[in-house]
């Protein structure tokens, strides 16, 4: 644990991390380039989401020893499979992509209520109230927030395209996104699907999760899903 600790410095918190999305978050300030729909914006785009994925690598490297890098790269595998597939010329850039963005881009503004409620959920997880919980305890009521709160966003997700879309481009957009997440949630949320129940009014309570200080289980997920979402929110117009 005192080794593990040792990696947590100033340069080493979660805020280093989203510090790399910023370039790609930048890119949505402007409307006309919130969810690029033409193989042209592509092109212009993906170079900043390489540099955000360098980016993101370097810290691993600089703030995590060698089976956390292993273990967080497993987490982000789908993420850097996404972004190949979108900024290589071939079928899946020039035909399937563009052929379901336009409308997933015109659902935009509906889509961003996924995303606050995303956001509001995921804001608690950097609190550190005091808490009479053991560390096991706090470790899973943690990962259980971060899993049923990513597990919504999806669902979320596929229902507001669906019901402005259509099947097919809810599909497309359920397919993404299990794409990017696949291993994360294999690895960590396998218990907190929705059809598990336990997920169920979770966030109508007003507890907050506690805060812990240490490369766990749920703070790998929760880099690993910041890592995912900025990718993701890239694409669909929205941003943490």
């Amino acid at each position: 644990v005192a080794l593990v600790r040792q990696v947590i410095t100033e340069d080493c918190g979660q805020e280093e991390l989203v510090q790399c999305t910023r370039p790609l978050q930048v890119l949505s300030a402007t409307s006309e380039l919130s969810f690029v729909t033409k193989k042209e914006e592509l092109d212009k785009l993906c170079p900043d989401l390489h540099k955000g994925l360098h980016c993101i690598r370097s810290y691993t490297r600089r703030c995590m020893n060698i089976h956390q890098r292993d273990h967080f790269n497993k987490l982000y595998h789908g993420t850097n499979e996404v972004i190949h597939e979108l900024c290589e010329e071939g079928p899946y850039q020039e035909g399937t992509y563009v052929l379901h963005a336009p409308c997933m881009r015109h659902v935009k503004k509906d889509y961003e209520v996924c995303a606050i409620h995303y956001q509001s959920t995921m804001a608690k997880i950097g609190h550190h109230p005091n808490s009479t919980k053991s560390v096991e305890d706090a470790e899973e009521e943690r990962l259980k927030t971060v899993c049923c709160a990513f597990q919504k966003y999806m669902q979320c997700s596929e229902f507001t395209v669906r019901h402005a879309c259509g099947d097919e481009t809810a599909l497309f957009t359920r397919k993404f996104l299990d794409k990017m997440s696949n291993t994360l949630m294999r690895m960590h949320c396998v218990d907190y699907t929705p059809e598990s129940g336990k997920c169920r009014d979770y966030f109508s309570s007003s507890a907050t999760p506690t805060g812990l200080t240490r490369w766990s289980s749920s703070n790998m997920v929760t880099l690993a899903i910041v890592t995912v979402l900025a990718v993701v929110h890239h694409w669909l117009g929205t941003f943490i």
